[in-house]
Order: C-alpha cells, then sequence, then structure tokens
C-alpha cells in the first residue's frame, strides 16, 4: 500500500497467490485492519538461552497450540512464559488434560494468572520477576533467574510463550505507519508544572514528574481517533483498552462517522491537543501511570510485597480498579456519542446505568479470580469460570447469565447442551446484533 501524492490517492498492489499475477487499484481512502496480532512476540533472550543451551523440549507459541496441545501436556511438566490471558487459558486446559505440573514465569506481575488466588489440584506454581536464561540437566531442566536468584525446573517437557503478538504493517508504505514502540510523545509540549492528583498513594509516593512513557494509554501520538495525523485518509482499526470486543465495535462505528462525514476532521494542532488532553488524563490515574510510565513504575515496584496495593481486597485498590475502570468506560462512552453508536452509556462526565454496569462486570471478572482460595474445600475443582453468575446480565433486557451446567473441570464437550442447563427456566436466547438492529437502523445508505 502506498500513497501517491500527485494522484492524493492510494495505490494498492495485490497478488493473487494462485496465479501470482499482481493487479493494481486506486482508492481515496484506507482503512488497516489486520488486527493488532499480526506476528507472534517471542523475547530474543529468552530464545536464545534454550537454543543455545540445547533444551530438548518442546518450544512453542501459544498460537501455535492446536489438536496436538493434548499430547504436549498430559502427564508433563511443562513451562508457561507470560501472565495474561493466554497463559491463563492454556494452564486451565493443560491442567483439564492432565499436566503433571504447569510454572509460570509473570515478568511483571500484572497479568491475570499472577493474582489468580488458587488454581484446581494444586498444579500451578507462578513466578514473579523469574525469567528463564539457561537450561540444564542433559537439555531437560531450564535455569529461571531474577537479579542474584535462581532456581532450577527439572524434566520440563514443553515450554509455551505466552508472550503476546507484534502488528503486522509490513504490507503498508513506512510513511503510512504510526509509531508503535517508543519514544512516545516525544514531540507534544508537555506542561512543565504537570501534576498528577492527590489519590492514595500521594502522601507515600509524593510528586513524581513524568518520565519515559513505556506504552501510550489509550491514543496513539500519531494518530487521531483512529486516524493518521500526517495522512488522515489512513484509517486504523485497533483495539486500545481492556475490553477488546466492545472497543472494536465502538472503533468500526468511528471509523464509519469519519469516512461519511459525521464526524469533521480537525486541524492537525487541534488533533494533537485532543491526544495531549487524554493522554494527561490517563497519567492522573494511579493504574494507569504505573503501568505506563517509567517513573511511576519504578516507585511502585520497589514497594514491599506485603504493600497493600497487592492486596485486591483492600479497599483502596478496590477504589483505584473502579477509578481505572471507570476512565476507560468514559472514554468509550465519549466515542460512541460522536459515533452516533446505538448503545449509550454516558457521557465522558459520568457513565449511566449501563455503563456503571460495565465497571461492575470487569471488577467481578478481577474478583473471580483473585478471590479463589487454596484454604477452601473447593480449592481442588474450583476456576474463576466456576464463579457465580449471578453478578452478570445482559445491559439489553436485564436476563442473568446461567450458571455451567457442572464443574468446569467436568465439561467435556463443545457445545451448548454440554455447557449450560438450556432447560433453565425463563431463559432466552437473543441476539444482541438482532435487537439493535430491531431498533436501530442507518440513516445513510453508504457506497464503497
Amino acid at each position: 500500500v502506498n500513497f501517491n501524492e500527485d494522484l492524493g490517492k492510494f495505490v494498492v498492489q495485490t497478488m493473487d497467490q494462485e496465479t501470482e499475477s499482481v493487479t493494481e487499484s486506486i482508492f481515496d481512502k484506507c482503512i488497516w485492519a489486520a488486527g493488532g496480532n499480526g506476528k507472534p512476540k517471542i523475547p530474543k533472550t529468552i530464545s536464545e538461552a534454550l537454543s543455545s543451551g540445547g533444551f530438548k523440549g518442546r518450544v512453542m507459541h501459544s498460537s501455535e497450540t492446536g489438536s496436538d496441545f493434548d499430547q504436549c501436556v498430559r502427564g508433563k511438566k511443562i513451562l508457561i512464559i507470560g501472565d495474561a490471558y493466554s497463559a491463563e487459558d492454556l494452564t486451565l486446559t493443560a491442567i483439564k488434560l492432565g499436566v503433571e505440573t504447569v510454572d509460570i514465569c509473570s515478568r511483571t506481575g500484572t497479568g491475570v494468572a499472577y493474582y489468580t488466588g488458587s488454581w484446581p489440584m494444586d498444579k500451578v506454581d507462578v513466578h514473579w520477576a523469574y525469567m528463564p536464561t539457561g537450561v540444564t540437566n542433559d537439555g531437560c531442566g531450564v535455569v529461571l533467574t531474577n537479579g542474584t536468584r535462581q532456581m532450577i525446573l527439572d524434566d520440563i517437557a514443553t515450554v509455551i510463550y505466552c508472550t503476546g503478538y507484534l502488528t503486522n504493517m509490513d504490507m503498508l508504505h513506512t510513511s503510512l505507519r504510526p509509531a508503535i514502540q517508543d519514544p512516545y510523545f516525544a514531540e507534544y509540549d508537555i506542561p512543565n508544572d504537570w501534576k498528577m492528583p492527590k489519590n492514595a498513594l500521594s502522601k507515600e509516593f509524593g510528586d513524581i514528574p513524568l518520565g519515559r512513557i513505556l506504552y501510550p494509554p489509550f491514543v496513539n501520538h500519531d494518530m487521531y481517533r483512529g486516524r493518521l495525523i500526517s495522512n488522515p485518509n489512513i484509517m486504523f482499526f485497533m483495539e486500545r483498552m481492556d475490553t477488546p470486543l466492545t472497543d472494536l465495535d465502538v472503533t468500526a462505528w468511528l471509523l464509519l462517522a469519519q469516512v461519511i462525514g459525521d464526524l469533521p476532521l480537525p486541524s492537525p494542532i487541534e488533533m494533537k491537543q485532543f491526544n495531549l488532553e487524554t493522554f494527561l488524563e490517563a497519567m492522573k490515574d494511579p493504574v494507569l501511570r504505573g503501568q505506563d510510565e517509567e517513573n511511576y513504575k519504578k516507585r511502585w515496584d520497589s514497594v514491599d510485597d506485603n504493600h497493600w496495593t497487592y492486596s485486591f481486597s483492600d479497599k483502596r485498590m478496590k477504589k483505584m480498579i473502579k477509578n481505572y475502570l471507570d476512565l476507560q468506560f468514559r472514554l468509550l462512552a465519549r466515542d460512541m456519542l460522536d459515533a452516533k453508536y446505538p448503545l449509550q452509556i454516558g457521557t465522558y462526565n459520568k457513565l449511566n446505568e449501563k455503563g456503571k454496569a460495565f465497571v461492575a462486570f470487569n471488577q467481578n471478572s478481577g474478583y473471580a479470580r483473585y478471590d479463589l482460595d487454596e484454604r477452601s474445600p473447593d480449592a481442588a475443582w474450583r476456576t474463576f469460570r466456576d464463579c457465580n453468575p449471578s453478578k452478570y446480565y445482559s445491559i439489553m433486557t436485564g436476563t442473568k447469565a446461567v450458571p455451567l451446567k457442572c464443574r468446569w473441570l467436568g465439561i467435556d464437550g463443545q457445545s451448548t447442551d454440554d455447557i449450560v442447563d438450556t432447560t433453565a427456566k425463563d431463559q432466552k436466547v437473543r441476539s444482541v446484533t438482532g435487537m439493535i438492529r430491531g431498533k436501530f437502523s442507518l440513516k445513510k445508505n453508504i457506497t464503497t
């Protein structure tokens, strides 16, 4: 994909993979929708440590797990690198398939696997800040290192990278790619007198100046609401928040509003000001800043392991997490309004009841994991999927979620009848998409 300056249009080359014939087409606008998970991300230092050490087991990325996963884990000891949703899902699947043990390396201690309170059958150990640095025991053991401390995991049969993905924009000319690695916001004029508002950590942390941005929260400094600032005719369909399905659906409407002219394009100065204000608003949130900004993260990482921020049951931490989620959904509410999205959850200043329900659902999802107790009589089988479903309901109809048909570990099958009791009283299956179509219709016909 190239942009012809003389024509003011995009020149796109496509190749028929069967005939290898190349076709060139001209377009006024281009929407990149190839997904953020374009290439498996494999940490080079870890990969080199395993290969140079002669590791004899199976090594794979989470994207490569398939029909032979049973053979890779049943009756074996496995090591998972990464602590987010893929790590959680594969760990639970491995337990169901009869894995002997699972060791999880958590680099940052921020993923769901790290703060899960208990795992079924006591088969899982999570190692915070430990990463593989070598191989031992004739290629069957893996050395984990955390600073000057080391541990050895013996008889590891399978190593799985749950380390995420890199965005693949290779098909775009370099001038059409937004910056997706640091330095972020380096060209923006951040006020010298900016200070973080008071929060539960202010008294302990004090005023910490903004440092290097490790990851841009909610907004990319090269883009304005999905449009490349240097060439607004190319747009990017990418998730930004912790609720990717909702976020992507709203983003689709937001891009549509810009394509058909419902959302006017500001000047480059105004676009950057919008980005700056969104970025600084995000930096007011201690949870976000602790993840995405270097100075605040270093200070947070320096606290003791028994600090209240490591206890999700602490009322101060509960409030911070709620505020963090509230900010995300207020930003989403703003986009919903501007995109004329058929569902409204409030405004940027205040969520309505539907918006508050989204926040509560996400809180409940987190606590379904954190509240798992290894001392509980049901710890041998309970997972976050076995939580009380009555806290979740359709914001469209109020219909509550139904419980699983049995314990999650006992489910054997993938059909609806295998998973839930379809004869449950008063339960109706309705399509949210169908409901929206019934109430709303596009007022404009769009020709592509």
